[in-house]
């Protein structure tokens, strides 16, 4: 994970912008991290991964097995 400081982040907001599309930044402050900064899309991937991991919990099935059972449904008077 990059770190700049908070002064670097400041005084080159675009170049921290961009650092943070690659990969999550550690702001620090006096040597110590007060922050970090995510760029959206890890952001959505988290939150849809999360919501994938409940849905699964409360017993919802994946793709895969959505796919079969619809396969299966279909083909059930052959």
């Amino acid at each position: 994970m990059k770190t700049m400081t908070a002064v670097e982040a400041k005084t080159h907001f675009g170049k921290f912008l961009d650092a943070a599309q690659r990969e999550p930044v550690i702001v620090t402050k006096k040597n110590r991290a007060v922050g970090v900064m995510f760029s959206m899309q890890d952001i959505e991937d988290t939150v849809w991964a999360e919501k994938a991991r409940a849905a699964q919990v409360e017993g919802y099935i994946g793709a895969e097995e959505s796919a079969d059972l619809i396969n299966a449904l279909r083909h059930a008077g052959d």
